[in-house]
């Protein structure tokens, strides 16, 4: 099927009540996880990359931009429900750029050192490259505590959404989408948050674009539930997914005993594969948080 803007997908969510997942992968077998799953659910999706960690200069292994956006591109449109791509939350501002004439649906430019008005400057260039490509930008006026961290303790600060900064922001700017802060952070599941729903209807009122959130992974489930009914079409997914993966290797890892045929349980996709079993536990977990968001079935 051919790829669909973002926007467009999110018009459908917005009319039926549901929200879109877009569920952050890291290679080609999770990509191929999180499609399979919304294959199987019958549900749009959002695939994409961190740009955070993706074209980080600390990585060990460069990795080669273009052929990961070719390679989730390709994913989407061949795959049988509407789908969109998305290089996620990056504060690397030359690579956005870069990646605008990737084939990506999305972008997003972030960075919490940026004082307002510099991060409006940058993102306000974006939006006109993005633009003339025909690829859509999502903003936000703070990033969400934790992005690309690793926090131990619940923040001091969660850098809540003003709904009138919300609204001077998407008029300064242009983005297509804005991720608020709702009183979330990125716990990585390790403590769940509740939302301030009242904040949200606030912003809903001032802000006439579609409404993002981010941190899924800690954020109770009732409450996301009710911020799709409040406004919220979009919800970025990734801890969860990395957390279920690693616990699943590690654990096979441990049942794993002396003789073992390295063929079989690294790389073959046979039953033994730990790799294989870590994907499908993120599969399934995909399928479980689409009912979540209730967009089983809307494809």
């Amino acid at each position: 099927m051919v790829k669909v803007k973002v926007t467009e997908l999110i018009e459908d969510a917005i009319k039926k009540k549901y929200a879109i997942g877009y569920f952050e992968s890291w290679d080609l077998e999770s990509t191929l996880a999180v499609a399979t799953a919304a294959e199987k659910m019958n549900s749009p999706v959002l695939l994409g990359f961190s740009g955070i960690y993706l074209p980080n200069p600390l990585k060990v292994y460069k990795n080669n931009l273009k052929i990961y956006a070719d390679m989730v591109n390709s994913i989407a449109s061949e795959i049988k429900i509407p789908s969109a791509t998305v290089f996620n939350e990056s504060p690397f501002y030359e690579v956005i750029i870069e990646n605008i004439g990737y084939g990506y649906n999305l972008v997003m430019f972030t960075d919490e050192n940026l004082v307002y008005e510099d991060i409006v400057k940058k993102i306000k260039k974006i939006v006109i490259m993005a633009h003339k490509k025909n690829v859509e930008v999502e903003g936000e006026v703070s990033s969400l505590p934790g992005a690309g961290e690793y926090l131990l303790n619940i923040p001091d600060n969660y850098r809540i959404t003003d709904p009138k900064v919300a609204k001077k922001f998407v008029e300064d700017t242009g983005v297509d989408l804005l991720a608020v802060n709702l009183g979330q952070a990125h716990m990585h599941g390790r403590k769940k948050m509740y939302l301030n729903i009242k904040k949200l209807d606030e912003i809903k009122r001032e802000v006439d674009v579609p409404l993002v959130l981010h941190g899924m992974s800690s954020i109770r489930q009732e409450d996301i539930k009710e911020a799709i009914k409040h406004g919220i079409s979009k919800v970025n997914v990734s801890s969860a997914m990395k957390q279920i993966y690693f616990e699943t290797i590690k654990s096979e890892c441990i049942k794993t005993g002396l003789n073992y045929n390295p063929y079989l349980i690294v790389g073959s996709g046979f039953k033994e594969d730990i790799i294989t079993k870590a994907n499908i536990k993120v599969q399934k977990f995909v399928e479980k948080t689409i009912n979540v968001f209730g967009s089983s079935g809307k494809a």
